[in-house]
């Protein structure tokens, strides 16, 4: 029995972290959302990720298909995969947005991105982007694992 219930552990917490995405997403407030997001990156949990990403339309899941927004995803885990991470002071930008510097951590690199969030329907809050480039420059995106021949 013990067996069973283990094996219902992951698809119990997928099925949670759909529900909550499917319900509009956001989080209640900018450095949630940016927490969350990154959490979900560190687990590669996809579903959490995109639970948070999104514009002040909504989750980007509803402006794009499945496979891109997947595919999106994979490429974005590939370069926040961190140690530590610590949000800095938000700064005003243009449409109500805010812009918040992350300080992530990984063995001896370390990085400073920006991350975007805005305000989206229902008062929640999602991160809309990040600065890629500078995880990609300070050497934390790395290559795709290639997969064993069939």
């Amino acid at each position: 029995m013990k067996r069973v219930a283990l094996l219902l552990l992951p698809l119990t917490v997928a099925c949670a972290s759909l529900s909550r995405a499917g319900s509009g997403g956001g989080a209640e407030n900018p450095t949630s959302a940016i927490q969350q997001f990154l959490d979900g990156a560190k687990r590669k949990d996809l579903s959490a990720m995109a639970a948070v990403w999104g514009t002040e339309r909504g989750l980007a899941s509803q402006s794009m298909g499945t496979k891109e927004l997947e595919r999106r995803e994979l490429i974005m885990i590939q370069c926040l995969g961190h140690e530590k991470a610590v949000l800095g002071t938000p700064a005003q930008s243009v449409g109500g947005r805010l812009r918040i510097p992350v300080q992530v951590m990984a063995s001896d690199r370390k990085a400073t991105p920006m991350f975007t969030v805005v305000r989206g329907p229902k008062d929640r809050w999602f991160v809309e982007n990040f600065e890629i480039d500078q995880l990609r420059d300070q050497g934390f995106c790395s290559a795709p694992a290639t997969s064993p021949a069939p």
